[in-house]
């Protein structure tokens, strides 16, 4: 239930103390007991929420820790959810062979027609060769989807967390996207329900 509504905490606490007996709640109050979805947010009992996709990530060498921006230290509750899912590899392999045919064709077009190569190309062009050699030695490719689920206790509430979050991400190299028409179905993919990617 805390998922739905984080502000419930000191609620839940409370009856628990009241009764040390009793473990957890019962599954019919797990959920919230009202909610309305909106264009921008989604509301659950005490809190509103707002999801983002994170659309892109680090696109230069960090270390293990880039997280800690967003993971780290803020007032702002939020929830974040990676779900990772392993692409097949004989559907890698297909794809990286397509990629060094298609820059091997883009180089002799450019030679041809006398345009010189810029870095970009070159980055490009290491990169999948580097994928190559990666898949070659037996690594294999993963899918990987990334939300962020910023909760407030109203919508000023949740526009400060918003901005504080937004910051975060930023420092971790992270673009974050509001999830704009489908906060209901978005704040689902921060949930705990371990359903992969669809």
């Amino acid at each position: 239930r805390t998922a739905f509504d984080p502000y419930a905490r000191a609620e839940l606490a409370g009856v628990e103390a009241a009764d040390p007996g009793r473990r957890g709640l019962a599954e019919a109050n797990a959920w919230p007991l009202g909610a309305r979805d909106g264009w921008d947010q989604y509301r659950s009992d005490g809190a509103v929420h707002a999801t983002y996709w994170i659309g892109a990530w680090p696109r230069v060498e960090v270390s293990p820790m880039f997280m800690d921006a967003l993971l780290g230290r803020s007032s702002a509750v939020r929830t974040v959810a990676v779900t990772f899912e392993p692409i097949p590899p004989e559907r890698s392999t297909r794809e990286v062979e397509a990629a060094i045919t298609r820059d091997r064709a883009d180089h002799e077009l450019r030679h041809r027609f006398g345009q010189s190569e810029t870095a970009r190309h070159r980055q490009v062009q290491e990169a999948t060769m580097r994928r190559e050699s990666e898949l070659a030695a037996g690594h294999s490719e993963v899918r990987l989807a990334g939300f962020v689920t910023v909760s407030g206790r109203d919508p000023d509430d949740l526009r400060r967390a918003s901005s504080d979050v937004l910051e975060h991400a930023a420092r971790a190299r992270l673009e974050l996207h509001r999830m704009y028409g489908q906060q209901a179905d978005a704040f689902t993919f921060t949930l705990p329900l371990c359903r992969g990617l669809k």
